[in-house]
């Protein structure tokens, strides 16, 4: 009996957060566009949102469901930009090895050994962190592109990425 029970609070739980699927995907969507400025990552967090509430395990009401809807898209704004933020700084750092470098030879030196620090990092992670790493950073792809393209989930990219990162970061730490 019990589980007839918990299988009609469920119904109920998924069609409350589907009608304000419905009902508040148009406004939620804008407000991660605002904030991201990226349309294909604002719809994959508007997903995203819409998934957490669906894992929500506490009972939800209308009254309640609006700001929470809000409040974990919020989080995943912040999350997305800590992920963003330092891979960009990444980025620019990297882009350096491909300018005309007119400093001078102490310049020249420091590129070669972050690079040469770099080359060390990826040849001790595994084969598949640095194949991820090295097409995050170097080509700019997308978390998203690099797991279609590699045949994983975009969650375990973000891990490699993630775990990468720290590799590198802590290896140029140390040379500093």
């Amino acid at each position: 009996m019990a589980n007839n029970t918990d299988s009609g609070v469920k119904a109920r739980h998924d069609a409350l957060i589907s009608g304000k699927y419905l009902g508040m995907r148009a406004a939620v969507y804008a407000y991660i566009r605002k904030h991201i400025g990226n349309t294909e990552d604002s719809e994959d967090l508007l997903q995203e949102t819409f998934t957490r509430l669906l894992e929500y395990r506490t009972v939800l009401t209308g009254d309640t469901l609006d700001r929470l809807i809000y409040r974990i898209a919020r989080n995943l704004i912040v999350d997305w930009y800590r992920r963003h933020a330092s891979s960009g700084k990444a980025r620019e750092y990297f882009s350096w090895r491909h300018r005309d470098i007119s400093e001078g030879t102490e310049e020249a030196v420091r590129m070669d050994e972050m690079m040469r620090i770099e080359q060390d990092c990826i040849r001790k992670m595994g084969r598949r962190k640095g194949e991820i790493y090295l097409l995050y950073i170097h080509t700019g792809r997308t978390s998203r592109e690099i797991s279609e393209m590699l045949g994983l989930s975009r969650r375990t990219v973000e891990n490699h990425i993630f775990a990468a990162r720290n590799i590198v970061r802590g290896e140029f730490r140390k040379a500093l």
